[in-house]
């Protein structure tokens, strides 16, 4: 008698960060992804500190991404006895292999040796990593087997099929970052058609309609252009690596054309690193790699970057005249350099806060989008004065419609469904097209419940 596959919903189950799901099938115990719970600190600090399950009977996890809300809780495990592999996407290791220590280090920072892991946890989990191609298939069972396919996302990201039973009768496609197709950037996200019994979707800006990449790059030229009348700042929380990168792709292109002025684009982040060196080292995750190495203003282009590789430099950006933009962690703005910028510039009508990934509720971010009066950050009281602006046609994450073009081209049939990764707008959404595209089981996941497949 085979023994009970079953699925549990650890993170990603009613938020959108804090992805974990345990898959059990074939004698194995693998993980996908193992994310920070974002947003608010404390909540967010309760909820990571609260490990669901014991590191040491895990045998491999499987990152869909390098971004933190999907691959930064794997220092934590590792910290706490985790010793298998830790299967990614060539990209995605080297993605991590910033964004982890960098994680580590403002964790100490803010709660020294308290904090869930340190920099030598994130070095043993980057020691972990195994590089998978897109494509490949792997083994990890006799009757259990994943691929990985380019979800166009971000530098690495990737849809995970899984295959377990029998000749691997049972298909399953987790996918938690489905990325807009007609990136000039990135390539739109891969499909293998045909059927699925278990589909595992993400769905943060399901609700949403985000507009044509042309009409996004009108309203971003027309943001900084007011930016630069104002002689202000544009604040930008993102990690430098990730769904900023095709923003910054796109400021060099309008730059380029003359649509608007030169403006420096600082890289507030513990680790400068040079974006064209990343996607050099992997630019089978570029859409157009040939125009990459040949064009004089492509994806490699840096001509208006600025890395911030010091304190000194750091503080110059707090007193520097004129316009910029600057980009600087976290997403959602709650902690780490983009609060610093956030605090500083709020009470400015100079300054504008643009807000390009998906904000949870109750982070500062979620809580600006409602253009308050005021805010408070770290325990001050902050009137709003800047203005703030939400571009999530550059967050990377795919609206409805493009939900439901990424469905249809799953061929199907889809037998059940699980949504993830989002809130409960965004979620009843991506619920209501998936029936609409004919899938009868769907069933939105709480946190902690297991389901059998």
């Amino acid at each position: 008698m085979s023994a009970p596959r079953t699925l549990t919903f650890f993170g990603g189950a009613a938020t959108a960060t804090g992805s974990m799901i345990l898959l059990e099938a074939a004698g194995a115990r693998v993980l996908l992804d193992a994310g920070l719970f974002q947003g608010n600190l404390a909540q967010a600090e309760a909820k990571n500190r609260d490990l669901p399950l014991n590191p040491e009977k895990v045998d491999a996890i499987l990152l869909s991404q390098a971004g933190l809300a999907y691959a930064g809780r794997t220092p934590q495990l590792v910290r706490h006895g985790y010793a298998g592999p830790i299967y990614s996407t060539l990209g995605t290791h080297d993605v991590a292999a910033i964004l982890l220590p960098e994680a580590a280090l403002e964790l100490k920072a803010l709660h020294g040796e308290g904090a869930l892991y340190d920099l030598p946890d994130a070095l043993g989990a980057l020691s972990r990593f195994v590089g998978q191609p897109y494509q490949r298939v792997h083994h990890l069972r006799r009757n259990l087997t994943f691929a990985f396919h380019d979800a166009g996302h971000m530098l690495g990201s990737a849809s995970i099929e899984l295959r377990t039973g029998e000749g691997g009768s049972h298909r399953i496609i987790y996918s938690a970052c489905v990325s807009r197709p007609g990136s000039a950037l990135f390539p739109d996200p891969h499909t293998d058609p045909g059927e699925v019994d278990t589909l595992i979707i993400g769905s943060p800006f399901a609700q949403a309609s985000h507009p044509m990449f042309s009409d996004a790059q009108q309203h971003l030229a027309d943001i900084i252009a007011g930016v630069v009348a104002r002689g202000g700042q544009l604040i930008v929380p993102a990690a430098a690596l990730g769904p900023a990168q095709e923003l910054i792709r796109v400021v060099q292109e309008l730059h380029h054309r003359g649509a608007i002025p030169e403006i420096p684009i600082f890289l507030d982040t513990p680790t400068p690193v040079s974006l064209a060196t990343m996607m050099r080292l992997t630019p089978e995750t570029l859409a157009d790699p040939a125009r990459a190495y040949t064009s004089d203003n492509g994806p490699f282009d840096e001509s208006l970057v600025v890395p911030v590789t010091n304190q000194a430099a750091r503080d110059a950006l707090d007193v520097r005249p004129g316009p910029a933009i600057i980009i600087a962690p976290s997403e959602t703005g709650d902690s780490g350099r983009s609060a610093h910028h956030i605090r500083r510039c709020l009470g400015d009508t100079q300054h504008t806060v643009m807000l390009i990934s998906f904000q949870e509720e109750g982070s500062l971010g979620g809580m600006l989008l409602e253009e308050p009066d005021s805010v408070e950050i770290d325990g001050q009281t902050i009137e709003r004065h800047a203005a703030i602006e939400a571009m999530p046609a550059y967050s990377g994450y795919a609206d409805g419609e493009e939900m439901r073009g990424w469905l249809r081209a799953l061929g199907g049939p889809i037998r059940r469904a699980f949504v993830v990764q989002g809130d409960d707008l965004s979620v009843a959404m991506m619920v209501t097209i998936l029936r609409e595209e004919g899938v009868r089981d769907v069933i939105v996941p709480r946190r902690g419940e297991s389901f059998p497949f």
